[in-house]
């Protein structure tokens, strides 16, 4: 269960396309756009298949989202409930620097870059949404991965799938996650109706 879940951070978060809400295009934003989506503190779960049986497993997961101290990168810290009496906890650092995006985790130093694929959405979609490609290993064979992820207003969901030569995409594991606080809105105040 730990070799999968640190082969699984170093992809939980990579990189965003900004959907500005207008129809056909899509604005690539700065990092600094890109970095204010996802820090915070989210919570939800994890669901991923398992490499030695094929089930797919669902734990409880937390995730805290915080900027580097010099401003160039993000700290993804999870934690997750895996059973009564057993808690696992990993981090991965996002780098989004010249074009590229690239994750390392503490199970797995090495990172490729994912390209973005495409992005946008629908008039009036306020959010990010995004899907990459890429490659990476899975039990230790080279795979294709193919990662779509949402970020709205108090919601993160990444999904990734993969596939080996000759196949077709699988899920491989997805987070479906909720802000633990919202934000803070502008205070209302205009008059309560009578």
């Amino acid at each position: 269960m730990k070799s999968n879940m640190k082969r699984m951070l170093g992809c939980a978060a990579i990189t965003l396309v900004l959907a500005c809400g207008l129809a056909g295009q899509t604005v690539v934003p700065s990092r600094e756009q890109i970095y204010a989506g996802l820090v915070g503190e989210w919570t939800g779960q994890l669901e991923y298949r398992d490499f030695s049986t094929d089930e797919r497993v669902v734990l409880p997961a937390w995730l805290t989202v915080k900027p580097s101290g010099d401003g160039r990168s993000l700290q993804f810290i999870y934690t997750y409930d895996d059973g009564p009496t057993k808690t696992v906890v990993g981090s991965s650092t996002v780098t989004m620097a010249d074009g590229k995006y690239s994750v390392t985790s503490d199970g797995d130093p090495a990172s490729d870059p994912y390209r973005i694929e495409e992005g946008g959405a629908k008039p009036g979609f306020q959010g990010l949404k995004f899907a990459l490609t890429g490659t990476g290993r899975e039990n230790d064979k080279p795979v294709d991965v193919r990662i779509t992820v949402t970020i709205e207003r108090n919601l993160y969901r990444y999904k990734k799938e993969t596939r080996s030569a000759g196949q077709d995409f699988n899920f491989r594991d997805e987070y479906v996650m909720t802000r633990r606080r919202p934000p803070m809105a502008k205070a209302d105040t205009s008059p309560s109706p009578k």
